[in-house]
């Protein structure tokens, strides 16, 4: 031992120089060692400060581990840590001894753990107190993270705490009535008490609730002295969260709230507003927003009768207003937004205060200018709406110092409330506003260049001084306290309702007016305001916001849009508020708008890649919306796309030709056709150009997929193009068809049953035209496959948008020929071996459908279910099998191929899944070497794959196949596609019992290797977080096979050491008794108790954190 001492001091002593980092790694090693605490009971008795630190380390690193020390030892480790403690003078030395003290504390479980404590440091002194309340207060918090290895020990741990408690309350009661203040030690003493009461206060349920009234009143008399003014903010704002203080929310307030709004407190805030002082500021803050929190049906009851709450309310208020940028020059003004969000759920809750009913309001507003002011002014049936006063109005009110005005507020107990509440909630508008305001541009661009320094707490002495900065993207943390105050606007638009609207659309105005005079520098003003409007778009009425039609007219857009390009950030925010939430509806109904939207939009393309992102954004919401509105105007989009997609980047590209299709959706196939023809034929035109380029030019092929050849790029991009083309084409989500049901494959299905043709009406010509173009496109898509054909990306977009053709409604020129595309996939599949290729064949093998061609002759089509599809599935589900069992099977290393191909095998047994839920016979008729194949190695080597999307893949298929017995599917993945599943087309048919049986038998075959494997991977052949899909498919077999499956378990526990050698035989025998149980949970448990046998893990931590 007194070797690895001196080892341990020599590695503590040279942590101080050169070689610090070596002597870092002995340290651990040391401290990790097994007798690593012998060596850390000797080091908290040295006279080397860092040399007691690093010893209570390893004592809390020994004690926090299993096994730990012996337990004859821990009296020891007890005796030197009090030792040790009692005449510790070095702060972070005794925090870490504190540390370690309760780690031990919680593995000894003592009866009386902080008396014993108590019994080693008596509070006789000042001094000694401290040392007391501040080891109180180390315990307190370890407890509160704690994870303890069982259930069993955290309940005793905490009773024998809570038998204590009393005694350290009554100690910190003590201290804090002390009222001799001739030594100045006594305020250090009550600042670690009221640390201590913050400590426990987070332990659950350690403070009793009958404490709670004695410890409020000490905490409050201490908000008068100043080294205790901010720990006693912040230990009433810890204890107005327990929920216990509900029955006593009257009481409470009445006392408490006249305290905060008078006297030293409301000084303090007075002070820290003036100053800018954020450390007080934070502490009144939470605490003045905990209260609202807490109780704030009590606020909203008395807003029309006491000034206290108000003046409350105007504190948080101005909290809220807390100058500075957020993130850069304080981190205040976010505290109070649950706060708000409290308020306002109270306010629209009828059991609180009765809801007004809401005054009718003009549909028509009329802009004018203020002759005195000249301010705009709203004017609705000739009364003027004055937003601009309600929105300073409250604050005014307060502005005379200690006295409030309560004049002016409606008569009535419920109108008081509500105009107090329409005054306060207008006031916080204004606020929100202000401090979402970016500052100027240049300045906004340095923010990221600058640093936030953040000190890392230090483990060694005071002469190595370590500390650590990082770099904090102060745009993105702005960003996203934008859009946390856009939450409280919204709070502000259910209590103000279009009010709001009255409040920042005359604002606006004023603000471009500003700009227009060479007052509004960059716009950041406007912007402000108009993200407000923004966010609080997705709860318009759009039948009744007559705001929108200024918005959007000549007054705001108008205005906007004649900008120069200094203001792009205006015109960025009014392009994402176009396309917010229900203003592209507002637009439908309002189409006189649209014209001027689509042209602001198109203006703003082009200009920088922020403005394109926002525009192309919105253009795609209003085109996808308003699309019946706007097909007069196809072919000016279309000539505006030509115009401007060299400009675009890809992705604004594929969405700006989105837009472009969406509009083109509700015209007539002849004017429809036209458009698309041009369309896709132009980019298949360009991309066959590109292909025959790059197969001239095999040298551009080889280069790696890292290097950007600009043919390969094309190609991609037109690929997108060409599937955003498609998704825009597609029917927008609430068109409905009058008396009439749209048919899965998107035919329309009159009541008599027959198929409208949408295309029956356009000729001939047209026709052959569209069968010559579909000829190419698919010809063309087939030379993508052969020239890229192991460029995975590339092949992943071209399958991305063969799965769109075969899932939505669009016309016939893109809707592929399924045997034609089968074979591609085949092809494709067979050189490259991509997961993808058997996605797409999935959905293929789901969507065809017999038809019939021009001549009347019978073929295969994108639709429903027939015979004819019937022996094309089961065909064409051999010819996939033939090539992808012999990749799953390798080279007679099947486990290897399996896991080397986990992208494959969840692939194929999803389409397996899928197959079995359509069409079960297609399984069944498989050749009988696919059969053993599929059953014979690939099921069973799949169920323990450790991949755990290919694994679950497997779990999935067996279980639907286990349960199929029963006739029904149990698939929670299961797709529908059609109009009738296999179960409602011949659930009583002699073919489908059959089919039923055979797949019985199957699995009877089968049965006692997959629940071998099953209880192997229960065991340790695959992670914990499987069980449960383990554990759902062996109940499935025991609750479908009862008989077998009790026969098949006995069967495989018999062997010696299976499925582990912890496993012992009682633990077979209570897994067998248990196994039958019919609920799924308790099933379940027994799957995890077992397995945790089985790994030797049921008595441990992780066990335990298991078993919760």
């Amino acid at each position: 031992m007194g070797s690895e001492y001196a080892q341990f001091e020599a590695a503590v002593n040279a942590m101080q120089t050169a070689n610090a980092a070596s002597a870092q790694i002995e340290l651990n090693r040391l401290i990790s060692s097994v007798d690593g605490w012998r060596v850390g009971v000797e080091a908290v008795a040295s006279q080397n400060d860092n040399m007691r630190f690093f010893g209570a380390l390893s004592l809390h690193l020994s004690l926090a581990r299993d096994p730990g020390p012996p337990s004859a030892n821990l009296s020891e480790i007890l005796y030197a840590l009090l030792q040790a403690l009692s005449i510790e003078k070095i702060p972070f030395v005794a925090t870490k001894m504190g540390v370690a003290l309760s780690a031990l504390m919680f593995r000894t479980c003592p009866q009386h753990p902080l008396q014993t404590i108590a019994n080693a440091i008596p509070p006789q002194s000042l001094a000694s107190t401290a040392t007391l309340l501040s080891l109180f207060s180390i315990f307190a918090q370890e407890l509160a993270s704690r994870t303890f290895a069982t259930q069993s020990q955290r309940i005793s741990v905490f009773e024998n705490v809570r038998n204590d408690v009393p005694a350290v309350l009554n100690l910190i009661a003590s201290v804090l009535e002390s009222v001799d203040y001739s030594n100045s030690g006594i305020f250090k003493v009550k600042v670690e008490a009221l640390k201590c009461v913050l400590a426990w206060g987070v332990v659950e349920k350690a403070i009793p609730v009958e404490s709670m009234p004695k410890l409020l009143t000490l905490v409050i008399q201490h908000l008068q002295h100043e080294a205790t003014f901010i720990p006693s903010c912040q230990v009433l704002a810890e204890l107005l969260t327990f929920k216990d203080l509900l029955v006593h929310e009257r009481t409470i307030c009445d006392a408490l709230i006249p305290v905060l709004t008078d006297g030293i407190v409301a000084g303090e805030f007075r002070r820290c507003i003036e100053e800018e002082d954020v450390e007080t500021g934070h502490a009144i803050c939470s605490l003045l927003s905990q209260i609202g929190e807490s109780f704030p049906k009590y606020i909203v009851k008395n807003l029309g009768t006491s000034v206290h709450v108000l003046r409350l309310i105007e504190m948080v208020l101005r909290f809220t207003a807390f100058p500075g940028y957020y993130g850069i020059d304080e981190d205040i003004s976010h505290l109070p937004d649950e706060f708000w969000y409290e308020i306002e759920e109270s306010l629209t809750d009828d059991t609180v205060v009765p809801v007004l009913p809401s005054q009718a309001n003009s549909q028509r507003l009329e802009l004018s200018t203020d002759p005195v002011t000249h301010e705009p002014v709203l004017h609705g049936d000739g009364v003027r709406i004055d937003g601009t006063r309600l929105a300073t109005r409250f604050l005014n009110r307060g502005s005379g110092g200690n006295s409030w005005d309560m004049s002016g507020f409606p008569e009535g107990a419920v109108e008081r409330v509500w105009g107090a509440a329409r005054e306060i909630f207008a006031a916080l508008v204004g606020v929100v506003r202000a401090k979402i305001e970016r500052p100027k541009e240049l300045d906004f661009a340095r923010w990221n260049q600058g640093f936030e320094y953040f000190m890392i707490d230090l483990l060694v002495g005071e002469d190595l001084d370590l500390s650590a900065f990082v770099c904090v993207d102060m745009r993105e943390k702005f960003r996203l306290y934008r859009m946390d105050k856009g939450e409280t606007l919204l709070a502000c638009n259910r209590i103000l309702g279009k009010s709001i609207y009255d409040i920042l659309i005359p604002l606006a105005i004023q603000q471009i007016e500003e700009i227009s005079q060479g007052r509004g520098e960059d716009g950041q003003a406007l912007e402000s305001t108009l993200f407000c409007l923004k966010s609080i778009a997705e709860e318009v009425f759009i039948n009744d916001t007559p705001h929108l039609h200024i918005l959007f007219g000549d007054a705001i857009m108008g205005r906007v849009a004649a900008f120069p390009p200094t203001f792009w950030r205006v015109r960025l925010t009014f392009c994402l508020l176009i396309g917010e939430e229900r203003h592209p509806s507002w637009l439908n109904k309002n189409p006189v708008y649209l014209l001027p939207v689509i042209t602001f939009l198109m203006n703003s393309l082009n200009v920088n890649a922020p403005l394109t992102g926002a525009a192309v954004s919105s253009l795609e919401q209003v085109c996808s919306v308003c699309r019946k509105q706007l097909g007069g105007i196809a072919q000016n989009m279309l000539d505006a796309w030509e115009r401007m997609k060299p400009g675009l980047s890809s992705n604004d590209r594929v969405r700006l030709i989105r837009s472009v299709s969406a509009i083109l959706e509700p015209l007539s196939p002849q004017e429809q056709l036209p458009h698309l023809m041009t369309l896709a034929g132009s980019m298949i035109g360009e991309m066959r150009t590109t292909l025959a380029i790059l197969a001239a030019s095999p040298t551009l092929l080889s280069q790696p997929p890292e290097v950007e050849v600009a043919e390969r790029l094309l190609v991609r991009d037109l690929l997108r193009l060409l599937k955003g083309v498609c998704q825009g084409i597609q029917k927008s989500e609430g068109d409905d068809v009058e008396d009439e049901d749209v048919a899965e494959n998107g035919a329309i299905i009159v009541e008599s049953g027959e198929a409208v043709d949408p295309f029956a009406s356009i000729d001939s010509g047209m026709k052959g035209r569209m069968g010559q173009l579909s000829g190419v496109v698919w010809e063309t898509i087939g030379a993508v496959f052969q020239v890229f054909s192991t460029d995975e990306e590339t092949i992943d977009i071209a399958c991305s948008l063969i799965i769109m053709t075969l899932q939505t409604k669009i016309p016939i020129m893109f809707t592929p020929n399924p045997a034609t595309l089968a074979n591609l996939l085949l092809q494709s599949f067979s050189s490259n071996h991509f997961a993808i290729q058997i996605r797409v064949f999935t959905i293929l093998l789901q969507s065809v459908k017999q038809g019939s061609n021009a001549s009347g002759e019978d073929m295969l089509i994108v639709g429903d279910s027939t015979n004819m599809v019937l022996e094309w599935v089961c065909a064409r589900l051999c010819d996939l099998n033939s090539a992808i069992i012999p990749v799953l099977l390798g080279n007679g290393n099947p486990a290897a191929a399996m896991a080397e191909h986990s992208d494959i095998v969840e692939a194929y047994f999803k389409l397996l899944t899928r197959v079995l839920a359509k069409h079960p016979w297609a399984i069944i008729r498989l050749p009988e070497s696919h059969q053993q194949a599929l059953f014979g190695d690939l099921i069973l080597i799949g169920l323990s794959l450790q991949e755990r999307s290919s694994c679950s893949a497997v779990v999935d298929f067996v279980r639907d196949l286990v349960s199929f017995n029963t006739g029904r599917s149990h698939s929670s993945k299961r797709m529908m596609v059609g109009s009738k599943s296999m179960n409602a087309e011949s659930q009583e048919s002699q073919e489908a019992q059959k089919c039923r049986d055979l797949l019985h038998g199957g699995v009877a075959v089968i049965g006692a290797r997959i629940v071998r494997v099953l209880i192997m991977d229960i065991g340790g052949s695959l992670p914990t977080s499987m069980w449960p899909l383990i554990a759902d498919l062996l109940h499935r077999i025991i609750t479908h096979f009862p008989n077998d499956a009790r026969g098949w378990v006995v069967e495989c526990l018999r062997d010696e050491g299976f499925p582990t050698v912890h496993c012992t035989n009682a633990d077979k025998e209570d897994f067998v008794k248990g196994m039958m149980v019919a609920q799924m949970k308790a099933f379940k448990d027994l799957v995890k108790t077992f397995g945790l046998k089985c790994r030797n893990l049921l008595d441990t931590s992780y066990g335990s954190s298991i078993r919760v």
